[in-house]
Formats: C-alpha cells, structure tokens, sequence
C-alpha cells in the first residue's frame, strides 16, 4: 500500500563545533565588523540550483570576552544568518563563541553553559538552528555554502572544512514537525468524533498516562484540533514509540482567507515532537532519524486507524502545497492494528462487571448521574431518599466508573456514561441485555485477536470488518482498488473475497453468517462497489 510522503515543518535546535576552535566565528567577525560592510550583508547565491537569499547581521551576546580577545568591548558578538528561499523555505542561524571559563559580561559570574560539560574546555562554535520547510539535513548543507557565498564575496580566504564535518554528539533538537495536507472534508473524519476523540476517550482508562485533547471547531471544523501525548501514552498507542508528541488538524487563522482553489484553503495533518512534551529534554542530533520515523508513523496510523485512504495516486485525499508534493514515498512506514477497539473492549469489561455485581442503591445512582451527567452526593440522597452514607457505600462499590470530588459526582470516562445513557433511554432496559450485548461483541473480538489469521489478513489488505448492535460481522471495507474484471492490473475481488473467507474460516469462525457480509470497496475508475462476500467469492 503506497502512502503519500511527509514533508518538515519546523526544526530547532543545537549544533556544536569544537573542531576549529574558533575558527569560523573569529573569521566571520574580522570579515564583517569594520568596511566595508559595517557588520550587516545581503546576498543571493544558488545551493544545487535552488536559488537563496539571506542575510548576516549581528547581535549582542551575554558572553564578557577574554583579555585575549583583544576588543574595546563589554561583550562578545554573535552572528546571525537568516536565509530565504523558495516560497516560505527559511533558514537561520545564531554562530556564537565558545570556550573554557565563560563569564557574563555584566556580573562577572560564570555562564552556566553546557559547553565544558558535554564537549570539554576546549575553544568552538555553537550553532542554534531553525529551519522552516527544509529537511534537517538540507539545513546543516546549507550553512556551510551560505558561510563560503561570504567570504567569496567579501574577496577573503577560508577554511572550506568549516561546517562540513558531522556536528559534535553533544547536538541536539529540541524542536521537529512533520506534516500532510489534505481536503477538508477527509480532514474532518480526524475531527473531535474522529480518532483524536477515540484515543483520548480510551487512554483515560490507561494507568501511568498523560493526554490532553483541545478542540476548537468555533469558525470551521478543525480550525484547530489538537492531541498531546506524552511519551508513555505514545508507547501505548504505537509499539517501540518513546517520544512525546502533538498530533494537529489545522487551518488558516483565518479559515476562509483564501479560496478553496488555493492549497492554504485546506487544512494540515501535523505532528510535533518537542522537549516541552518529552519532560522538557531535547533528543541527539543523531537520533533525528528516529524521530522522524516516529512522527510519521503517527501521521500515518491516525489516517490508516480513520480509514482515510493512504495512496495519493488518483485518490482525490491530499492536497500539494509549497512544500508538500502529495506523492509516494519510497519507503512505506509501519502500519499497526488500530488499538481502540482492544482499549474499547477492555473499558467494556470494566463496565460490565461492575454493573453486574452493584446493588440496587448503586444502580440508582448510576442512573441518576447517566441521566442528569452528574450530581451531588447531597442531591442523590435526597432525590433517592436514601442517607448520605448510603450513597457514599454505593459510590465505594462504583469506584472504577466514578469520579467523587468535593461532593461532586461525574463518570472517569465519557464513553460509559454514553453506553448507560443509550441503555436507560433504549426499549430493552435492563442490566442482563446490555451485559449481554458486551459479552457477545468481546466474544467475537476474541476471533478476531491479533494473532489470528483473519486479523492478519485485515491488516495485510487495509480492510476493517464492521459489527451491528448485536456483534454479528456486517460490513467489511477494503481500503484498495479491486476489479471485477479479468486480465487487468488490478486485483481480483472474487480473489479477495476468497481470502478473507478462508482467513475467516481458519480463525476457528463460522463461515455462514460471514459468506452474507457486504464487502465494500474502491473502483479503479473511482467511487465504490460492494457485494456479499459469499456470492463474490463463487463468482
């Protein structure tokens, strides 16, 4: 299954150099302190062919310099370089000194730097980066031509090394986002009641995680829809995944400020790592690839997990920009099982088996705060006509589906108060009926286990089985282009079919039932067809 490739967003971080000494920085100061340029410079050069513009400018430090340093000043300089390329492509830099001994220029006081820790007291560089719509590893080439473009200007020599050579370990990020772009009304499937509402609601039942889900649809649907995750609730969700991270469905801060020909008219799929969420830590330089990984392994999940077609050849889903060319990477992620089912049947079981052991007291209750979507412990006891003791009892036996704070009373997940209010207000109330609506569906669930043949099958052709009320199998999706007919480059239908019947079938499943499943899915001329499984399968 081809998946579109991502594209950066924002890079930040650090890098060091203390292969020079301070080579680069005292050569770029004699060079532009003084005529002719008087420490500012504008210039254009070409990298590869992609035509740049920037900026040298200087700013004060906080760094006293040495007696050595030889200069009638308080503080040290730094330089900044800010570059400019193609449509909004930006890359700056701050160079600034480093050596054994720093002392703030003002206080006298020793700077309390990283440098001599991490690298030794020894003389460098330092470099803070930050790249817009640039890979991180384009904006480590760039510095050094920018660096050369200003000394063949200004008719100087020098060390054509510089900058060239692989940062010092101790370089880090500390900021990286990655993103897609596609049509708002694919985007709005991720939306509150998409898998950012799923993942939050079902990681609330999750021991030792953090996640914080903010939703802001006030002018537009995913004006800005956003989910944090720290690391361990990352971990949760993906196998291996280490990083915090924000996933992001976002629009122009003003929705309609463009027409909906122009790519900004529809919104960004985005995920950012940053040491805010990582316990305000920054990661290595040399883990970049790692985290790249990661970002796009959750981009790619979230769509998968939402059933949003992943291929963007001819699917009509995403949306070039500047930057994002909405085409086929090379090297496709890992796709995983979408998890919220397996988090869904496990808050279902926590439910049942304590609806199935509460007294009559705490069934009141719970129908009272499913109803109203809370109370007081003092409002219970009086509507119910029971002591407050009594309610306290009952909340006690109820602990696992109950928030009690200051008196206040309210459900630790939203989903239960869902099902119980769908069960008050349904005709066949009562306890057995919902009970047994959950058996049944986790039974089926158990048939369908990860290590299953049919599961695997799902995963392997990007096809989801859908269940009715009563958790019998009742659709099945295949998010790829099918054929029924012969001799053309599409797969086989009727051979998918037969795949999945025999999958069905080897997972200790009966047959019957599944053979009068609907199978949906895409046409090679676009839009979608759908047969029962049995009748395709014998075609």
């Amino acid at each position: 299954m081809s998946q579109p490739e991502t594209t950066p967003h924002e890079v930040e971080g650090r890098w060091k150099w203390p292969n020079w000494g301070r080579g680069p920085y005292d050569a770029l100061s004699s060079v532009m302190l003084g005529a002719p340029f008087e420490g500012h410079l504008e210039l254009s050069t070409d990298v590869d062919g992609e035509p740049w513009v920037f900026e040298v400018r200087y700013s004060k430090s906080g760094i006293a310099p040495r007696l050595s340093d030889g200069i009638d000043a308080e503080r040290l300089y730094e330089w900044d370089i800010v570059g400019r390329g193609r449509g909004q492509k930006k890359a700056s830099y701050n160079i600034s000194p480093r050596f054994a001994g720093m002392r703030h220029y003002e206080t006298g006081d020793p700077l309390r730097l990283p440098w001599e820790n991490q690298v030794g007291e020894v003389d460098g560089v330092d470099v803070e980066y930050h790249l817009s719509n640039i890979e991180p590893d384009r904006g480590l080439k760039l510095l050094p031509e920018f660096f050369v473009a200003i000394f063949e200007h200004a008719g100087e020599r020098i060390n054509s090394n510089y900058f060239r050579e692989e940062p010092h370990e101790a370089s880090v990020m500390w900021a990286y986002e990655r993103y897609v772009r596609m049509l708002r009304e694919w985007a709005r499937k991720l939306s509150s009641s998409g898998v950012l509402h799923k993942v939050m609601l079902y990681l609330a039942e999750e021991e030792g995680v953090k996640a914080e889900l903010k939703i802001d649809n006030e002018e537009e649907i995913n004006h800005q829809n956003r989910l944090v995750l720290n690391p361990e609730s990352a971990s949760r969700l993906l196998p291996g995944h280490t990083y915090g991270r924000k996933l992001e469905v976002y629009l122009l801060a003003d929705p309609n400020a463009v027409s909906k020909d122009h790519p900004s008219y529809h919104p960004k799929v985005e995920v950012l790592v940053n040491k805010k969420m990582n316990g305000g830590e920054s990661w290595a330089w040399a883990d970049r690839h790692e985290v790249t990984r990661q970002i796009e392994e959750t981009i790619m999940n979230a769509l998968h997990w939402e059933d949003i077609p992943l291929s963007p050849d001819g699917s009509g889903v995403y949306v070039p920009d500047d930057h994002f060319d909405a085409v086929s990477r090379d090297d496709p992620v890992e796709l995983y099982e979408d998890p919220t089912p397996r988090l869904e049947a496990k808050a279902d079981h926590l439910l049942l088996t304590t609806l199935r052991d509460m007294g009559e007291t705490a069934w009141d209750v719970t129908e009272t705060v499913a109803t109203d979507g809370g109370a007081t412990v003092d409002g219970l006891a009086e509507q119910l006509g029971k002591h407050p003791a009594t309610i306290y009892r009952a909340i006690s036996d109820l602990g696992e589906i109950f928030d009690l704070e200051d008196g206040q009373l309210s459900f630790r997940v939203r989903k239960y108060q869902e099902e119980l209010r769908a069960l008050v207000e349904s005709a066949e109330y009562a306890i057995e009926s919902y009970a047994d609506r959950i058996q049944h569906v986790m039974g089926l669930a158990d048939h369908v286990a990860e290590s299953s043949p049919f599961q695997k099958w799902l995963a392997e052709n990007g096809a989801e089985l859908e269940f009715d009320q009563e958790g019998n199998p009742k659709r099945l999706r295949i998010d790829t282009i099918l054929s029924m007919l012969k001799g053309n480059s599409y797969e086989s239908a009727r051979r998918v079919a037969q795949e999945a019947i025999d999958a069905w079938r080897h997972s200790g499943n009966d047959v019957l039932h599944f053979s009068d499943v609907q199978m949906v899915w895409r046409q090679p001329g676009g839009g979608h067809d759908s047969r029962r499984v049995g009748k395709l399968a014998t075609w």
